[in-house]
């Protein structure tokens, strides 16, 4: 029974963690018609229904322009990359929670390794960490940066009697020997960022973007808002900055883009019984229940898909319906 249950994952905020993500494939299963479905046996279609579940759930990325931007960017920062260099080399993404932050960080975490693999094959092997990852917790304080980036190397260090400085100089030395090209930092917003303690935290970032010689990605809820300090500009002035926002329709051009994000997801669904484009009757339903969060509209589409996968046999009919929907709105799903 062991050797198919899935094997533990570490924390992404550790390097064997977010290795073990960036490794991680879901395959996107056939799509099977109804005939062929049909033909498998019991133990085949419950392998089936798991394999669809697991990708709608867990492999598809949904392409967002805010995806596309942020790797865009974050691939010409790395063909610029020079650790010597001073000058523009970093990203500020920010927005509300639940709009596909981390997700969208974890796919450039993975892009940056394949574009260093592609030109070092060995480079893991060589003891290179081409991208860390680091979150903010709440209360976090200056010393949290510069011991986070230890964590996540796995190396021992006396946080409560270092200092700051000496930390910060760990941590550089970390970054440095590891050849670390990517630096990312989420959930920034829970480090205080004004007052005192938050000019002492932005001259910590700025310290690690300036001599480290990594690409700093900064990430949080608000970002904007909350590095609004003359000292905090100085960060935001080398960085491109990208806005992730909840999807309305207050435009032709925004509905657009939700018409053709509701279209791709459903077809990613491989439901047994429905026609091509099967949620677009549901687009308004779908936007008013998510509030436009692409995180919110995976959970109720990823409920909507288990249901439908569940009352197969009862309905005779494998499909997502307006009612089966509005039963997650009731319960507070979205």
């Amino acid at each position: 029974m062991d050797d198919v249950l899935p094997r533990s994952i570490g924390r992404k905020t550790t390097l064997e963690g977010l290795r073990q993500r960036l490794a991680l494939e879901v395959p996107r299963p056939a799509q099977l018609t109804r005939n062929e479905f049909d033909a498998l046996d019991e133990v085949a279609q419950a392998s089936y229904d798991d394999e669809r579940m697991q990708w709608f759930s867990n492999g598809l990325m949904v392409q967002t322009p805010e995806l596309r931007s942020l790797v865009r960017v974050g691939m010409s920062l790395l063909q610029r990359y020079n650790p010597a260099a001073v000058g523009e080399r970093g990203i500020v993404l920010t927005g509300p929670a639940h709009v596909g932050k981390t997700t969208a960080l974890v796919h450039l975490a993975a892009k940056t390794e394949q574009w260093v693999g592609k030109r070092d094959p060995a480079f893991k092997q060589q003891g290179q960490a081409p991208v860390a990852y680091i979150e903010m917790e709440p209360k976090a304080t200056p010393k949290s940066i510069a011991s986070s980036i230890l964590n996540f190397y796995g190396i021992p260090h006396a946080f409560r009697s270092a200092t700051q400085h000496q930390l910060t100089n760990l941590a550089l030395d970390a970054l440095r020997r590891h050849r670390t090209r990517m630096l990312i930092i989420d959930e920034l917003q829970m480090l205080k960022l004004d007052g005192k303690s938050g000019d002492d935290a932005i001259n910590s970032l700025k310290t690690i973007m300036n001599d480290s010689g990594a690409i700093c990605v900064f990430a949080g809820v608000d970002l904007q808002t909350g590095l609004s300090s003359r000292a905090a500009e100085q960060i935001i002035a080398r960085c491109t900055v990208i806005g992730m926002r909840p999807f309305s329709g207050s435009t032709e051009t925004l509905r657009g883009q939700w018409a053709a994000l509701i279209e791709s997801l459903g077809g990613a669904m491989n439901l047994l019984d429905c026609e091509d484009n099967h949620l677009a009757p549901f687009a308004d339903l779908l936007l008013s229940m998510s509030n436009g969060k692409i995180g919110d509209l995976r959970s109720v589409l990823s409920l909507a898909m288990s249901e439908a996968i569940e009352l197969r046999e009862e309905v005779g009919q494998e499909v997502v319906t307006q009612d089966t929907l509005l039963g997650f709105s009731q319960i507070g799903v979205a």
